[in-house]
């Protein structure tokens, strides 16, 4: 009856951060990436992450019309998502390091779509602004 129950911190899994970025774009990659560095408090490369994040972005807004017509535009989406699966593989915490923590659970699969939704659109937002302005 007087169970002490401690809520382990959730984060993300290599798999659920690269779906997230191919799927919600480079703004849900920053935000996943950030994330999970905060939960594994590791604040110097979170705050890397989001100053590289934005980089990145305003890079793919500058680079990516200069980008060859042949080349299909969910080329770029899928490297990114490689890389940042990559980069949660490399720095943060592995699927199997996550399933036998017992500081850490995964986030839900159902937050990371929901978190997708309005990155995507934002992501969407922001093309089109530039596209106007450019």
């Amino acid at each position: 009856m007087n169970d002490i129950v401690i809520k382990k911190p959730a984060v993300y899994s290599p798999l659920q951060i690269g779906l997230g970025s191919f799927f919600g774009g480079p703004i849900a990659m920053t935000y996943f990436l950030w994330d999970n560095f905060h939960t594994l408090d590791k604040v110097p490369a979170a705050r890397n992450t989001l100053a590289f994040g934005f980089l990145f972005i305003v890079a793919l807004l500058v680079f990516t019309p200069m980008l060859p017509g042949e080349l299909p535009a969910i080329a770029v989406q899928f490297i990114y998502s490689l890389v940042a699966l990559q980069m949660a593989v490399t720095w943060q915490l592995r699927k199997d390091a996550i399933t036998h923590s017992i500081r850490y659970c995964f986030q839900s699969n159902w937050r990371v779509l929901l978190f997708c939704i309005p990155f995507y659109f934002t992501w969407l937002g922001v093309c089109l602004l530039a596209a106007k302005i450019s």
